[in-house]
């Protein structure tokens, strides 16, 4: 995978204060590639779904719980055949039109549950 990502990549999260997200952008290939490194063993042990679909004219995914219901959307921007940036939106007022929105909150509440990583 890092060899897929620019070596000044960046990752965006937009919760907008109302759904759990990496908290600042997070740069560099081999930060960014931690990053969803992380974000995979967590989206695993919350057995979310993945979704392949275009976002904007660029490849991206959605992903959803266990139930379908919508958790966040991720998009790629490629330029030279590498990953510049990536863009994960999970404020619910940019989804909601989307479909059913997941509580993600309450995914990550459970004590002893998994949790955001912060590579900030």
């Amino acid at each position: 995978m890092i060899r897929l990502l620019a070596a000044d990549a960046v990752a965006y999260g937009d919760g907008g204060g109302k759904a759990i997200t990496f908290p600042s952008p997070v740069f560099g290939r081999e930060r960014v590639a931690q990053l969803f490194v992380e974000l995979s063993r967590l989206g695993l042990e919350l057995k979310l779904r993945v979704r392949p679909t275009q976002v904007n004219g660029q490849p991206g995914a959605l992903f959803t719980d266990p139930e379908g219901r919508l958790i966040t959307v991720v998009s790629l921007d490629i330029a030279d055949d590498q990953v510049q940036a990536i863009r994960s939106v999970s404020n619910p007022e940019k989804l909601r039109h989307l479909g059913p929105l997941a509580d993600t909150s309450g995914l990550l509440r459970e004590p002893g549950g998994p949790s955001i990583p912060d590579l900030t």
